[in-house]
């Protein structure tokens, strides 16, 4: 008999609670679990964090198992996200394509005025939930890795954010 199980991926990510993240084999920026819901995420993510430092005054709690949120891109699949990098940055344009450029767009990315500064982006449209957890690591990529995704079977995948030449 085979038996199948729809499951799904939930994102956790940490506060940067006293200034720094925890970072060890199972827990960085952000963790993804694969479970069949919410609850299930939440009691797969309490052994990994039974030991961080979970709160300083001023920042407030590390983890707040409560907020695991549903991975899911189908609104980026079809109306897209638009991404974008300031131009404070010499080479906006170059950061841009080194990040973002290998994702499907609906055009070329342009500067786009705005009140709190220039952007240069354009909408992107994400195929798959990969894409679009390496498209969060480049833009905070806080930690190394900056993603962690641990999967029903006991495997794990790190996504690292894709380095600027400077």
């Amino acid at each position: 008999m085979k038996r199948e199980i729809e499951t799904k991926l939930f994102e956790f990510t940490q506060n940067n609670s006293g200034g720094i993240f925890d970072v060890n084999e199972n827990v960085c920026h952000r963790v993804v679990i694969e479970a069949v819901d919410k609850n299930h995420a939440i009691a797969l993510l309490e052994p990994m964090i039974e030991h961080q430092s979970y709160s300083c005054s001023c920042c407030g709690d590390r983890w707040s198992s409560c907020y695991a949120d549903e991975l899911d891109i189908s609104e980026y699949k079809t109306e897209g996200l638009f991404v974008s990098i300031y131009t404070h940055y010499s080479d906006y344009e170059q950061r841009w394509y080194t990040l973002f450029g290998d994702l499907p767009r609906k055009s070329d990315p342009a500067v786009i005025k705005r009140s709190w500064g220039n952007e240069f982006g354009t909408l992107i449209f994400f195929e798959n939930e990969i894409q679009y957890l390496q498209y969060l690591a480049n833009q905070y990529g806080w930690t190394t890795p900056d993603i962690r995704i641990h999967y029903l079977d006991g495997s794990k995948k790190e996504i690292f954010k894709v380095e600027i030449d400077k």
